[in-house]
């Protein structure tokens, strides 16, 4: 599925994305949860993934903040470009990849999540959607804001789905 068409859209994707990640965590007993993947990749199990969209809601907070105060956020990060996404996303995972249990990594996720749509629905259409308004950016805000949200729960879920399979 692509962008949603409206900040509607784009907040319902990401809530439900969002609940459907988080009910198939809470599917798996507790006593599993904290198994590592039987394939791990760079996510070695739940709470990786978990960090991982986590980190990537600081991230979108990151450019947001940048943004109004009148900056250019990196993007995608400080020393990283679109091609070296591989290891932002290794540095991402070890840098959040802290004593917190599963439980502790999912609140702050959750707390996250919060935050990144409270940002959202503080914007109009326009300034989600009108591709020319961001030089740094190249493209609309609704991308990724998307790719942060609700994209990305759709991923982390296949993920998870596919590493229990």
């Amino acid at each position: 599925m692509g962008v949603p068409a409206n900040r509607v859209q784009l907040e319902a994707s990401a809530v439900r994305g969002f609940h459907r990640f988080d009910e198939a965590i809470e599917a798996i007993p507790v006593g599993e949860r904290d198994d590592p993947f039987p394939d791990p990749g760079r996510d070695r199990d739940i709470r990786d993934l978990v960090n991982h969209l986590h980190a990537w809601h600081v991230l979108l907070l990151g450019w947001l903040d940048a943004e109004r105060a009148g900056k250019t956020p990196a993007y995608p990060a400080d020393g990283y470009t679109w091609a070296a996404l591989d290891a932002l996303n290794h540095d991402l995972r070890d840098r959040y990849r802290d004593r917190l249990s599963l439980a502790d990594s999912r609140e702050r996720l959750r707390a996250s999540h919060l935050a990144v749509l409270t940002r959202i629905e503080s914007l109009d259409d326009d300034e989600l959607f009108e591709p020319a308004r961001r030089d740094w950016l190249g493209g609309p805000l609704a991308e990724p804001v998307h790719e942060c949200l609700g994209g990305h729960y759709a991923w982390a879920l296949e993920a998870l789905d596919a590493a229990r399979a």
